[in-house]
């Protein structure tokens, strides 16, 4: 309603203005329309009066009538004097003294001497001017336009008014469905790429970013009960039954009750650097490293996992590659990736681990053939706890957060992560950080 009021009180003041200074400009120009004419009539009927009093000799009777003739026919009270400027005769009818336009005694010039004086007094009403009428035609006319004009401008405002809002109510409303829990929601984009249609699709895109993060953080709940209730349960079932004697407490049992203690340390452990990445407290030290060291030395100390499964793995590095980092976090972060290729490569396959210095980054890649990542996969597999196996596997599917503690470490050393794959083809890790300045 605000809207619509605002397009009527714009369309109404330009309406409302033109028509007043059309008014003002047709009575301005008019003025001097009538103006003129009165003085073409004082033109002819002096012309008239000259040439009948030349042809006379006086004013004769035949003059005289002649000017009644042009009193009636043009609606005018003329005066005639004589030289003296007595009155001779007074034609036509009396007119009111409230309408009444007259000029002053205008001589009758024959041969440059006045042989008598006229008076013409004009009939402004609009009873008895034609020039009047049509000047108050004109103003009616444009009145009943400006009333029909503001007609149509409030029907066109508030068409408009409601059109222009519609979408802004949809995501009112949708808002509403929003607050309620209802993520599904969405708003229809309007026609026209306007900015009306990029703000709809920003809410849009708003309440898909709200609903993805609402399913996250229903399966973040679900991941962590799960991950803690089955060491939880084997612990629980462990215990109870070395208490009910069903097994003794052998180095044997107690070494697998150690296990499960072991994995609840290390789901706690992942928690607590998950949550000092997202606050970024986590502790980096900004040494001067060689990330060809660290390479070779994560590489020599996972042959011989990679040879027992019987995967080849290679390293290709450069001669130059010196970063500003921390040598054991960027150690935990290639340890992690060669475990998830290791774990998700078959027999015969090849993991390659390469360094190359490409300007001003240091690009390192963790390429595998393995079993790859599907495509609704890929796009969440720095989210905690994510994991394409379902089914949660221990040996594949590990907690579900050493991506995203991986994440986490490659931006504090300000660098970036990213993850291309395809099922059944393999997968390549490319990690990019900033070169050491006194390095470049």
């Amino acid at each position: 309603m605000k809207l619509a009021l605002a397009f009527m009180a714009v369309s109404a003041s330009g309406i409302l203005m033109s028509t007043i200074l059309s008014i003002q400009e047709m009575d301005h120009h008019f003025s001097y329309y009538i103006s003129d004419v009165h003085q073409k009539h004082n033109q002819d009927l002096l012309a008239i009066l000259e040439e009948e009093y030349q042809t006379g000799q006086g004013w004769s009777e035949r003059t005289l009538i002649k000017v009644e003739a042009v009193s009636q026919v043009l609606g005018l009270k003329i005066s005639l004097y004589d030289q003296e400027k007595r009155l001779i005769r007074t034609f036509g009818n009396t007119v009111a003294s409230h309408s009444v336009f007259h000029n002053d005694m205008i001589p009758v010039l024959v041969r440059g001497v006045p042989a008598g004086y006229l008076e013409i007094q004009y009939d402004s009403s609009d009873a008895l001017s034609l020039e009047e009428h049509f000047r108050v035609a004109h103003t009616n006319a444009l009145q009943w336009t400006m009333l029909a004009l503001l007609v149509l401008v409030c029907i066109v405002s508030i068409c408009m008014a409601k059109w222009i809002s519609k979408p802004i109510l949809n995501m009112s409303e949708a808002a509403v469905a929003v607050t309620k829990g209802d993520m599904s929601v969405r708003v229809p984009l309007p026609k026209g790429k306007d900015e009306m249609y990029d703000l709809v699709q920003t809410f849009n895109n708003l309440v898909q970013n709200l609903q993805s993060q609402e399913e996250l953080r229903k399966r973040l709940t679900s991941d962590i009960a799960h991950e803690l209730r089955t060491p939880l349960n084997t612990l629980l079932a462990q215990t109870e039954g070395m208490l009910d004697g069903i097994w003794d407490a052998t180095p044997e049992h107690l070494e697998a009750t150690r296990s499960e203690v072991l994995r609840l340390i290390r789901i706690v452990s992942d928690l607590d650097q998950v949550m000092q990445v997202e606050a970024g407290q986590m502790n980096i030290s900004l040494d001067l490293i060689d990330v060809n060291e660290v390479v070779e030395n994560i590489a020599e100390s996972m042959t011989a996992s990679f040879q027992q499964k019987g995967i080849r793995l290679t390293t290709r590095l450069d001669s130059e590659a010196w970063i500003q980092g921390d040598k054991q976090r960027l150690g935990q972060v290639l340890s992690n990736l060669l475990t998830n290729s290791l774990k998700h490569t078959l027999s015969g396959g090849e993991v390659i681990l390469s360094v190359a210095k490409k300007e001003t980054i240091v690009e390192v890649k963790v390429t595998d053939n393995g079993s790859g990542i599907s495509d609704k996969d890929l796009p969440f597999v720095f989210e905690r706890f994510y994991r394409g196996d379902k089914s949660r596997n221990r040996e594949k599917g590990g907690t579900g957060l050493g991506l995203t503690i991986v994440k986490g470490i490659v931006e504090a050393h300000l660098g970036n992560i990213s993850i291309e794959s395809k099922v059944d083809r393999g997968t390549t890790v490319t990690i990019r950080f900033p070169v050491a300045k006194n390095r470049s």
